[in-house]
C-alpha cells in the first residue's frame, strides 16, 4: 500500500470484507467528504460486488452493501471498522 492509504475493514457473519483507499480518497474521507467505492467481495457462493459508502469522517457512517440484490453487511461509524493507515 501506498503511504497515506488506508486498508479499512469490517466483519459480518464470520468473515472479514476490506477495501483500500487511496491516499487521495483517504484523505478525503477523514476530511467529512462523502465517498462510495465498489471492491470486489466475496461470498458463499463467490464473487460479488461490495458498495462501501462512507460519509461524515471518523465519526460519521459506514455502510457496505453488497451483491445485486443490495443486501447490506455493516452499518456503524466508520471509527467501529478496522483502520489501518500507511505512514
Amino acid at each position: 500500500m501506498k503511504s497515506g492509504s488506508a486498508r479499512i475493514a469490517v466483519e459480518w457473519g464470520y468473515d472479514v470484507h476490506e477495501v483500500t483507499l487511496t491516499p487521495r480518497n483517504w484523505s478525503r474521507v477523514k476530511r467529512g467528504g462523502s465517498l462510495r467505492i465498489r471492491s470486489a467481495g466475496f461470498s458463499e457462493d463467490g464473487f460479488q460486488w461490495e458498495y462501501w459508502n462512507f460519509s461524515g469522517g471518523m465519526d460519521g457512517d459506514l455502510v457496505v452493501a453488497y451483491g445485486d440484490d443490495g443486501g447490506t453487511g455493516f452499518i456503524d461509524k466508520l471509527r467501529d471498522a478496522i483502520i489501518e493507515e500507511v505512514d
